[in-house]
């Protein structure tokens, strides 16, 4: 399996929205950012085939996700257990609940979640794995507790 762990973009900021913090969007330059960067990974050959996309339910993942979702031709399915806050057991309990998974997927969330995430797929302590916004960290193996290793990790250039 081929999985590719997604950190949302650039979301407005804190003090400029005041709406509940799940509802906080991306901001212009985060949604600029999100395509131009899965454009640049799509055409250089380093982000494969994406079949499905799995998100946080949280406005600026979802967002992000569907920016992926529209370049890659790939759809994009919202699941709770990627909200902020996720718990690597969580993750991966939705993902065995499933009937099956598709060799080339992604998941697109938020910092901390996902560096847990890949340390507890990696087998590799979870603070090596930080991801900037938008930023990639792809794993290839069995998708099992130490079973998958880090092919690469990429952020999108400053804007």
């Amino acid at each position: 399996m081929d999985l590719y762990l997604v950190r949302h973009g650039i979301p407005v900021e804190m003090d400029e929205w005041n709406g509940a913090d799940s509802t906080r969007p991306l901001a212009a330059e985060g949604e600029a950012q999100a395509e131009g960067f899965f454009r640049q990974l799509r055409e250089s050959g380093e982000l494969g085939p994406v079949e499905s996309i799995l998100t946080s339910p949280l406005a600026r993942a979802r967002r992000t996700a569907e920016i992926a979702g529209e370049v890659l031709g790939a759809p994009v399915e919202s699941v709770a257990e990627l909200a902020s806050g996720a718990a690597p057991s969580l993750v991966l309990a939705m993902l065995a609940r499933r009937k099956a998974l598709p060799r080339h997927l992604m998941l697109v969330g938020h910092n901390p979640d996902l560096p847990m995430l890949v340390g507890v797929l990696a087998g590799e302590p979870s603070f090596s794995h930080g991801l900037d916004r938008c930023g990639v960290v792809r794993l290839e193996g069995r998708l099992e507790l130490g079973a998958m290793r880090v092919v690469w990790r990429q952020a999108p250039d400053p804007l």
